[in-house]
């Protein structure tokens, strides 16, 4: 787990203007709750793993909600893997408010993943960054993007299997992550 040392403001907007890499950003959308705009959401649209775990943490369930994302193959001479981000806020202003609210949910992901044996080749690379968000709360605080990385498998479904079983085993875990406070950033 690292910290970045910047901050933005959320919402932030996108023009979702193709970048060299074939990726846009489409800027931040609130969707806690509403699996409709979350399954109209570019990024989600060409990767299904991505879109499960984006649902489970937007679940009326978590104390979670997404602020971004996005996910991709790569395939060259060394053969096929994945790659992305998912980023996400705690909904209190006060629990952003503190960088160490976040650790309790990376250890105890950490923890799953070792008493859960899961095994694929895949690093989950936790970070923080500042927020400030502007819209209903005007709070600040951090956001936490979990950067996914799976190794080289020899077959692209290999490749997309091994995506799947890691987003799959982050929804399962985040999707269990409560709502303990009731000072929410963006009403529930």
């Amino acid at each position: 787990m690292s910290i970045r040392h910047r901050a933005k403001p959320i919402p932030y907007g996108g023009d979702g203007v193709l970048r060299e890499d074939g990726d846009a950003n489409y800027g931040f959308k609130y969707v806690k709750g509403d699996e409709a705009a979350l399954r109209a959401i570019p990024e989600l649209a060409k990767d299904s793993a991505l879109l499960d775990l984006a649902l489970a943490i937007n679940s009326h369930q978590t104390g979670l909600f997404s602020v971004g994302c996005v996910s991709g193959p790569i395939d060259d001479d060394q053969g096929h893997r994945d790659s992305g981000y998912i980023e996400f806020a705690i909904n209190s202003k006060s629990a952003i408010a503190d960088a160490k609210n976040y650790f309790p949910i990376f250890f105890h992901f950490d923890r799953f993943l070792h008493t859960s044996n899961f095994s694929a080749p895949t690093s989950f690379n936790w970070e923080l960054e500042g927020a400030t968000f502007t819209e209903y709360s005007n709070s600040s605080g951090f956001t936490c993007t979990i950067f996914i990385n799976t190794g080289y498998s020899a077959t692209r479904e290999e490749a997309t299997h091994i995506w799947a079983e890691s987003l799959g085993a982050l929804a399962h875990f985040l999707q269990s992550v409560p709502s303990e406070s009731s000072d929410f950033i963006y009403p529930q």
